[in-house]
């Protein structure tokens, strides 16, 4: 199935009609539907009132940021307008240049909409139509038993596989703090020879993508070492550990 393009979800967020295609498919679509819905929270929670009177034009780091955003060139009139106008009818009215005025409002809207997006840290879009959570399944699923260097300790560690391949994912507790050290997770063999750095875990929780060179029936064994800064190897030092099932 070929789901609404992201850009189209961001201009229908920003209250831009659909086409007779688009508007079909959204009607069929829970994905979609459900892809849109995050979208308009997004404006939702940015949208401020604004009072009656004449427009303020924003300030020029506004636009600054957009042309960063997206590398759209061209700049809004720095004149005022002549009249306020309703924003469907902005959308709707020809005005000079027919078709290119509307293209233009094209641009400063895929513009605005990167922008919101950007604030959030990240591309909404890509996140909620390419991989939504029902995308990602569970594929196994471990607890991790504390050591003795680390006895009042807890955590999980969880695979899950989504559009993009493999991640674990590892929420700890209790972990504690070590100044001058840092927390790393490992991928083990069963004979605890060989090993691969999944990647340093920096809080509670972590998400470390899985290349898929990396086989789990021969490194099944998850575990978090505690390590000095300069030093790439396992320093022998594990906190937690748990087999992840066959």
């Amino acid at each position: 199935m070929q789901h609404c393009d992201p850009d189209v979800l961001s201009l229908a967020a920003l209250g831009e009609p659909l086409d007779d295609a688009d508007a079909a498919h959204l009607a069929s679509c829970a994905q979609c539907r459900a892809s849109l819905a995050d979208l308009v929270r997004v404006v939702d929670g940015v949208r401020v009132d604004v009072p009656a009177g004449p427009p303020v034009p924003p300030p020029p780091s506004v636009w600054e940021g957009i042309a960063a955003q997206t590398g759209v060139a061209t700049r809004p009139r720095t004149e005022p307008p002549a009249a306020v106008v309703p924003l469907e009818a902005a959308r709707n009215r020809p005005g000079p240049g027919g078709a290119g005025s509307a293209s233009r409002w094209r641009v400063l809207a895929v513009a605005a909409s990167a922008l919101v997006v950007g604030a959030l840290g990240g591309s909404l879009v890509t996140r909620a139509v390419i991989e939504r959570p029902a995308q990602r399944t569970v594929v196994m699923q471990v607890q991790l038993a504390a050591l003795p260097l680390a006895p009042d300790a807890g955590g999980s560690a969880t695979v899950v596989r989504g559009v993009n391949g493999r991640d674990l994912i590892v929420d700890v507790s209790r972990l504690g703090t070590r100044p001058g050290q840092f927390y790393e997770v490992w991928l083990i063999d069963r004979s605890v020879h060989k090993m691969v750095a999944v990647g340093i875990l920096d809080g509670t929780t972590g998400r470390f993508a899985l290349p898929a060179s990396v086989d789990l029936d021969q490194y099944p064994v998850v575990d978090i070492s505690v390590q000095q800064p300069g030093d790439p190897r396992h320093s022998g030092r594990s906190v937690l550990r748990g087999t992840l099932p066959a």
